[in-house]
């Protein structure tokens, strides 16, 4: 399966994510429910994760190399997972469960995006043999 194929394979999970994350945004660097909903949908993969001390960060490493053992390049793919002191005021399905608080920063999608690289990343870097 290719790598477009393993994403679109994965966007109902994906969009699930991204409406969940967005139902219970959290402020500030103390993301205690995103960090756990990160970490669930990272699980089961070959990543090497680690989370902050002095916050809620999630750092996911897919080591890579070119055959032979030799190092590849590496890619760095970073997003905040924060929201904002705002009150949502819409009727979406996902709309923000939190009084006063939403993501009307994008940061929910971009949390989403960045998890749903995870697996397709995983998969062709062991297909090209790293």
């Amino acid at each position: 399966m290719s790598f477009t194929e393993t994403a679109q394979d994965m966007r109902d999970e994906i969009v699930q994510l991204r409406h969940s994350l967005h139902t219970t945004p959290e402020i500030g660097l103390h993301l205690p429910r995103t960090q756990e909903k990160v970490l669930a949908a990272l699980e089961g993969l070959p990543l090497e994760i680690t989370t902050g001390s002095a916050l809620s960060s999630v750092t996911a490493v897919l080591r890579g190399g070119r055959p032979g053992g030799q190092q590849g390049p590496a890619v760095l793919l970073r997003g905040d997972m924060d929201a904002l002191p705002v009150a949502e005021k819409n009727d979406l399905p996902y709309v923000s469960q939190v009084p006063g608080q939403m993501h009307a920063c994008g940061h929910d999608l971009h949390t989403a995006m960045l998890v749903g690289g995870g697996a397709p990343a995983e998969r062709a870097a062991r297909r090209a043999g790293r």
